[in-house]
């Protein structure tokens, strides 16, 4: 039989981008879930989770009571980061059983969304208005101003390294598709794959459930295009 062509980065970019809506949805399912069932473990309220109106999976949690700091903060940020790293195990488990293609894609789909999703929750904490984890951290535990420019930085930090993660597994995924003999190939496939598609559910997300003023929050996304894009191998 001759060998099937590849997809077109039209295409490939098209394919990528449907993957991403249910990536996300399942993405803030599992951060809904690791928050609920770790909050509930330390002794916060826990009702389940509900469907709002948004079609965005919510908890209904108690975040009240007599509750020592490390608890509060394991509870507030278990669900950003277990939905990242079950993101990231899902990523593993496809390439070692050798999945199916439209299951890799949603994958890398969820891992690139859930994961740069988490240093923009922590980069809201100092941005004005800003919500999240993190903020509510600060709430919870008197607002010190004097840490937010530290947890900026780890934000940062925590964006390089995600967007190197992120770029190494767009290119194990998408090379069986484009061309990646080159640098430049292979910045164009991370954008196709990676970077528009995260782009478009995390601009979605910041819609339906905003985390910061939308100057802010669009220009924290196109940092973390740039980021991806820098940090391509």
């Amino acid at each position: 039989m001759p060998q099937r062509s590849p997809l077109s980065p039209s295409l490939l970019a098209g394919a990528c981008a449907l993957a991403a809506v249910p990536a996300a949805w399942l993405a803030l399912a599992a951060d809904t879930l690791c928050g609920g069932l770790v909050g509930a473990a330390l002794g916060f309220g826990w009702s389940g989770i509900a469907i709002g109106p948004t079609f965005t999976p919510t908890a209904a949690r108690a975040w009240a009571g007599s509750h020592a700091p490390l608890a509060w903060a394991i509870a507030l940020l278990a669900g950003p980061t277990g939905a990242a790293l079950l993101g990231l195990a899902l990523v593993v488990l496809t390439r070692t059983l050798r999945s199916s293609a439209w299951l890799r894609v949603l994958a890398l789909e969820w891992i690139a969304f859930a994961g740069l999703r988490v240093p923009a929750l922590l980069a809201a904490a100092a941005m004005p208005h800003g919500s999240g984890p993190m903020d509510a951290l600060y709430r919870v535990l008197g607002d010190p101003q004097s840490g937010r420019w530290a947890v900026v930085l780890l934000a940062l930090l925590l964006l390089w390294g995600v967007a190197a993660l992120v770029s190494r597994l767009a290119l194990a995924t998408g090379g069986d598709w484009m061309r990646v003999d080159g640098r430049g190939f292979r910045r164009h496939l991370v954008r196709i794959v990676a970077g528009y598609p995260s782009l478009l559910a995390l601009a979605a997300w910041s819609l339906l459930a905003p985390w910061a003023p939308w100057p802010w929050a669009a220009g924290w996304l196109l940092l973390g295009l740039a980021a991806l894009h820098a940090l391509t191998p």
